[in-house]
């Protein structure tokens, strides 16, 4: 003989089940939502290529300082910017092995700046704070762009302390290379037709197809084309 619990008991009963069950849900979601950007966001990007862009930028502070100087990274925390962790770890594992490098790294603070990410955000403003802080660099590198400067920031600046960039974009750099504050870009291909294969097997073919390096020899043909 079957035993019938009352209606309220039964009522609550099914209330007990769909409250364990939405909290079952909401567990499973938020875990999924914690391995995608805790393991496969970090896995999607080129691990690769961003090793290679920071092989280049302490390459290309090689070429400007010889063996050995003082080098400030300009950068943000690379918590939330795993292709920013992987470039800075390729950049100073180069840097050692290139020559006797100093490397102070200033980190920018970008809470509730959104604007902040690779290649882009940094101010002509926070530069020129940057430089003052610094007093002693003999190259500033940014991971976050690079910096549109009022005339009276550049004269703020005083001697002109070099720059090297990694950039999206090369709008600033014209001004920053017309006044001699930087040596050296890296930034997004905006060549055509890209070099090189489709599918590149090496990682110095992917940076040829993705990147190229902005120079005083090169920024006005490559401005011509663009």
């Amino acid at each position: 003989m079957h035993e019938f619990l009352p209606v309220d008991l039964y009522v609550d009963s099914q209330r007990k089940n769909r409250l364990i069950s939405g909290i079952t849900i909401a567990a499973i979601l938020g875990s999924c939502v914690w391995i995608y950007f805790t393991k496969f966001k970090e896995a999607w990007h080129n691990v690769v290529l961003n090793q290679h862009v920071g092989k280049v930028l302490a390459e290309q502070s090689a070429v400007f300082l010889g063996s050995k100087g003082r080098i400030v990274s300009i950068s943000i925390n690379p918590k939330d910017h795993p292709e920013l962790k992987v470039q800075l770890q390729a950049f100073r594992a180069r840097l050692k092995v290139l020559g006797h490098y100093e490397l102070g790294e200033y980190e920018m603070d970008t809470r509730d700046l959104p604007k902040y990410g690779v290649g882009n955000g940094l101010s002509g403003g926070l530069y020129v704070r940057t430089v003052k802080e610094n007093a002693n660099a003999d190259l500033f590198v940014s991971f976050i762009g690079a910096p549109k400067l009022t005339p009276e920031e550049i004269t703020e600046l005083g001697n002109k302390p070099k720059l090297l960039v990694e950039s999206r974009s090369g709008d600033n750099l014209p001004g920053l290379f017309e006044n001699k504050l930087i040596v050296a870009a890296v930034v997004p291909r905006f060549q055509c037709p890209t070099p090189g294969p489709d599918k590149p097997s090496s990682a110095e073919g992917w940076f040829q197809k993705r990147y190229q390096i902005v120079t005083t020899e090169n920024i006005q043909r490559l401005q011509t084309r663009k």
